[in-house]
């Protein structure tokens, strides 16, 4: 159940958005037992982002929230091809770009609550 939200400062045209969509769906493989069939992505473009008190060149901050991973297998190329994948499709350099990284501990899905703890019972 990963999710990767995108904020952009450029405008991110559509062939470009499904281009990263379809990298996104590559490298969550990254992480065990996580692939494309779960994996919801979001872009949100033209959005204000600063670094170094400037935002005239391209800026990308990224978030990746998964279910379930609390010892982060796979994280290291996951980050990387993340990062390959930004500046390959938008010119992105990578020390431009942002991932922050969340534990999701529960989640709702399907209707359905679920709670890693009670995996762990």
């Amino acid at each position: 159940m990963p999710f990767i939200m995108s904020r952009l400062n450029i405008k991110l045209p559509k062939s470009k958005e499904l281009m990263l969509k379809k990298r996104l769906g590559q490298v969550i493989a990254n992480v065990p037992g996580k692939s494309e069939d779960a994996l919801m992505v979001g872009f949100q473009d033209n959005y204000s982002l600063y670094l170094r008190g400037k935002g005239d060149e391209p800026l990308a901050y990224v978030e990746v929230a998964i279910f379930g991973t609390e010892h982060h297998i796979g994280y290291q190329n996951l980050n990387a091809d993340i990062t390959r994948a930004f500046y390959d499709v938008l010119g992105i350099q990578p020390d431009h770009l942002y991932i922050k990284y969340e534990d999701i501990t529960s989640w709702g899905v399907q209707g359905q609550f679920i709670d890693r703890r009670d995996y762990m019972s």
